[in-house]
């Protein structure tokens, strides 16, 4: 068994986990609700490593997108499992609903997954700096 963390600050990934991050897998993102238990939710996202940034599209009325506007900066963490490979990224969030972030959001999610997304009313992008990368068999 080999845990291969990133050194901390940094989103280098390796070739093999850069093809692990862009196949069309689901992950689930784990928010702190505002009691300070867990929420997960299985999502699909989009990792830009070169920015560091993870993003997650979804509207402004869910759970995931309260918690985060709660507290402004929280840490989350989204973890993508695949039999005996996962890769946790863990940083913070932020919730944004700009035209701009939202498309940004929009095309890579149809780069990842080949298909646009939904388009429900209040459609927002979960900004995440990630700061920590974890991976497994990757």
């Amino acid at each position: 068994m080999t845990l291969s963390p990133q050194r901390a600050g940094t989103t280098a990934v390796s070739p093999s986990l850069d093809e692990f991050l862009t196949a069309p897998h689901t992950a689930v993102l784990t928010t702190l609700r505002p009691d300070g238990s867990p929420h997960l939710t299985p999502v699909r996202f989009t990792f830009d490593p070169e920015a560091g940034i993870a993003r997650v599209l979804t509207v402004n009325t869910t759970r995931k997108a309260r918690n985060v506007l709660a507290a402004p900066q929280a840490r989350v963490a989204l973890c993508q499992v695949d039999g005996f490979r996962w890769v946790t990224l863990e940083g913070t969030a932020r919730v944004l609903d700009t035209p701009e972030h939202v498309a940004e959001g929009v095309r890579r999610y149809t780069q990842r997954y080949w298909s646009g997304p939904p388009n429900p009313p209040g459609r927002v992008v979960v900004e995440i700096a990630v700061d920590r990368v974890l991976s497994l068999n990757c």
